[in-house]
């Protein structure tokens, strides 16, 4: 059994990208669902009836007040039991369903607030629905793309980032001591082997572990095996590498469509630079940081040592590209005086000069011009003609 809370910074960035509606998510979902030749129909508390996506992303896009424009508006589970557990249950969708619920009242007393208040799955807005393949990516064995063998029977969750009442912000991604992600993930392990019989009812047989000590265990086990991935993790084999790759290729180009010509990455040092991180998280971060400071018009400093250290030399900076046609959108942004065309330098200060010249040499109390037709004749002839332009 494997429980996640899907990052989507490191994980899907478009698909779970979760700082707007859930609509993106929800038509993934259902078009998983229709590539494995089924549907994708949502369930959720218990007693409710089954949802479309529609009306999921109607509720979930429905209980975000209090949140900021850029704010996560839901987060992603899944849950994925093992080919032996999925053997014990008979693969049931109705046991699954069950169990999420569980799970999910589990989620939400993972929260730890202030008061010492313990929320219930009563309190979380959420749907869910079963999908029956996988597909191998990433890392995974096979061949990229293709369907994975055996039981893969798994749970995708979209659970608000607001309560019921609208009242608390639930960030299952933010501090442990706010909610704790190994915690929650030994608590579904261990409900799964308490739900469906793989340990005695807790509390009958003394020398049967209590569920405490289960998830204790469990908790031991998954900081272990994290900390052991990190010490050494597992080779990439060529063809993974080179699936990696033609991926990163698509990605540079859609990076670059967004770039001035002179900003382009190199798809080859690009690559280089993967494999120097041997393709981890904040390679992949700071890759898309560059694409997102692009799409907002603003340039990265040294964009390969970003992509290398995943440090900033500099703060990004709005580009400013004179070989290039104005960017009208942001244009649009800019206060009004700095839209207008600037006056010539020095000409306004020179006619302010000639203004106060001729007041100078004015005689006061003339209000006419006494000289002959033929003393203005000679001025005109004299006074060059680009002078008198002004």
């Amino acid at each position: 059994m494997y429980a996640k809370v899907i990052n989507p910074k490191t994980n899907g960035q478009k698909v779970y990208n979760n700082a707007g509606s859930s609509q993106r998510c929800a038509n993934y979902l259902v078009k998983e669902a229709k590539e494995a030749g089924g549907e994708a129909t949502f369930f959720g508390a218990p007693g409710t009836e089954a949802k479309t996506a529609a009306e999921v992303v109607a509720m979930l896009d429905g209980n975000v007040k209090g949140l900021g424009k850029d704010d996560p508006k839901f987060h992603s589970l899944v849950l994925s039991p093992s080919s032996d557990e999925l053997l014990l249950i008979g693969n049931n969708p109705q046991a699954l369903e069950e169990y999420t619920r569980n799970v999910m009242d589990l989620y939400a007393k993972n929260f730890q607030l202030k008061n010492g208040r313990e929320l219930g799955e009563a309190n979380l807005v959420w749907a869910a629905t079963i999908h029956q393949e996988r597909k191998n990516r990433g890392t995974d064995e096979g061949v990229q793309g293709e369907k994975k063998d055996g039981l893969q029977t798994h749970v995708h969750i979209m659970v608000s980032a607001r309560d019921a009442d609208q009242k608390i912000t639930l960030n299952p991604l933010g501090r442990a001591d706010r909610f704790n992600r190994v915690q929650f993930q030994a608590e579904a392990v261990t409900q799964m082997q308490v739900q469906f019989g793989r340990v005695v009812p807790l509390g009958i047989a003394a020398k049967e572990p209590t569920r405490r000590q289960l998830v204790a265990e469990k908790v031991e086990e998954i900081t272990s095996k994290a900390a052991a991935n990190r010490k050494e993790k597992k080779p990439l084999t060529p063809e993974q590498i080179a699936a990696k790759d033609a991926r990163l290729d698509g990605q540079v180009a859609r990076v670059n469509s967004k770039l001035m010509a002179h900003e382009q990455l190199d798809p080859a040092r690009v690559k280089d630079i993967a494999k120097e991180r041997k393709y981890d998280n904040v390679f992949y971060a700071t890759l898309g940081q560059i694409e997102r400071n692009a799409e907002k018009g603003k340039d990265t400093p040294d964009p390969y040592a970003y992509l290398t250290t995943g440090r900033v030399t500099r703060e990004p900076q709005l580009r400013i590209d004179r070989n290039r046609e104005p960017n009208t959108e942001f244009a649009t942004r800019l206060p009004k005086r700095q839209q207008e065309p600037a006056e010539l330098p020095g000409i306004a200060a020179l006619q302010r000069s000639v203004n106060k010249l001729g007041k100078a040499l004015a005689v006061e109390g003339r209000t006419q011009d006494v000289r002959s037709d033929a003393e203005k004749e000679q001025e005109r002839v004299t006074v060059p003609e680009r002078e008198m332009e002004w």
